[in-house]
């Protein structure tokens, strides 16, 4: 537990890959359920959703790869 603790505390590129990953996941997943996130991205396409949550979650996903300390 005190490894995340360091890492979010060290260095702050990979607590915002972090928030990203999550914040893609979640439009990936639940993205058609919650109205702000269609309202933001103003297409009601799944495939757009899909297409969203693919990128933040990889940017994320990337910057936590880049960042992390080992």
């Amino acid at each position: 537990m005190n490894e995340i603790k360091t890492a979010f505390e060290m260095n702050p590129l990979f607590t915002i890959g972090c928030l990203l990953f999550m914040i893609g996941i979640s439009v990936f997943c639940f993205g058609k359920k919650f109205f702000l996130f269609r309202l933001f991205f103003g297409d009601r396409s799944m495939f757009s959703q899909i297409f969203w949550g693919l990128i933040f979650s990889g940017i994320g996903l990337l910057l936590i790869l880049f960042f992390k300390q080992f």
